[in-house]
């Protein structure tokens, strides 16, 4: 288990919720889809103005998702 996987699935869960795929997540990040797959999985981590993207992307407090990613 990787520690980036709170991250991850976190994001996953957002993403799910907010009823967007991977390629639509990718695509606002300008990244492509495998790439954004593995930052769900933990593979890679995110860069942190990628974390504020998707805060605002899930209208998320940036805090949330910032303290996650950091913990990764």
């Amino acid at each position: 288990m990787k520690d980036s996987c709170f991250f991850g699935k976190r994001i996953k869960e957002l993403r799910e919720e907010n009823n967007l795929l991977q390629r639509q997540m990718a695509y606002s990040l300008d990244i492509d889809t495998p790439l954004y797959s593995k930052i769900e999985r933990g593979d890679r981590r995110a860069k942190k103005e990628q974390v504020a993207v998707m805060a605002k992307l899930f209208d998320v407090e940036e805090k949330e998702l910032m303290t996650l990613w950091l913990a990764s």
